[in-house]
């Protein structure tokens, strides 16, 4: 896989679709909760969406594992064992430590930058159409290398 390659299966892949997910946990959150600058609430809030971010990472591993195994940079490397649940259980620990503060982050941006009328209404179809066609471009770029079809190797 080109260089060129590895950074937008990345970007288009993994980056975006991350960044989306902790953009959706905001958005279900503010959206579902009555008073949810409490603090209590927002550390079940984080809590629940680092446990979302924990099992959407598992569904990646495979592309993960695939693009990782061609980068030659080894910070870039490092940046991509970041998705990976696979490894040991205190990097795994920090992982979700991450993904926690990253979700009560992002509930806290989607607060504070989005009117509840927004949040309630047109944002999580915005959202999950961005999330898609990066999906969609990402998967494109690379399918042959992404492929689970033996035909394709």
């Amino acid at each position: 896989m080109k260089k060129q390659s590895i950074y937008l299966v990345f970007t288009f892949l993994l980056l975006i679709p991350y960044l989306c997910s902790l953009t959706l946990i905001g958005i279900c959150y503010n959206a579902l909760v009555r008073h949810s600058s409490n603090i209590f609430r927002s550390l079940v809030g984080a809590l629940v969406g680092a446990i979302i971010m924990f099992a959407i990472k598992a569904t990646i591993q495979r592309p993960l594992n695939l693009v990782s195994d061609e980068v030659p940079n080894n910070l870039f490397k490092q940046i991509l064992r970041f998705y990976s649940i696979r490894r040991r259980k205190l990097l795994l620990i920090y992982n979700f430590l991450v993904d926690f503060a990253l979700c009560w982050f992002a509930m806290d941006l989607v607060r504070e930058f989005f009117s509840l009328s927004f949040i309630i209404g047109n944002s999580v179809g915005i959202v999950l159409l961005i999330m898609l066609i990066s999906t969609c471009i990402g998967a494109y770029i690379e399918y042959d290398n992404l492929s689970i079809d033996p035909r394709q190797k």
